[in-house]
């Protein structure tokens, strides 16, 4: 096992995570994580996902206490391509 207390986390290499998706059944958690269009899937057990929840949740909350609120409204992105730019002519086509 590894020693957390000797792990530099600058040194790691990191994926930009997007996304998570998951399950759970009486004696495992199912989960993934998406990044792009890859994704990596994991199963633990309930007493190590609450420990890992917990440790999120604190996370979240000294980074709320530094920084203020999290602001979760989804952000309004426009596609390059609307609707309203398929129903107009080419120019002279």
């Amino acid at each position: 096992m590894i020693d957390p207390t000797k792990v530099n986390m600058n040194q790691l290499p990191k994926k930009f995570v997007d996304g998570a998706i998951g399950a759970y059944g009486k004696e495992i958690f199912s989960f993934a994580l998406t990044s792009g269009n890859n994704l990596d899937s994991f199963a633990t057990t309930p007493q190590v996902m609450k420990s890992i929840s917990i440790w999120i949740n604190g996370q979240v909350q000294n980074y709320e206490k530094a920084f203020g609120e999290i602001d979760m409204t989804v952000p309004k992105v426009s596609s390059p391509l609307q609707m309203a730019d398929l129903k107009k002519p080419k120019d002279g086509k």
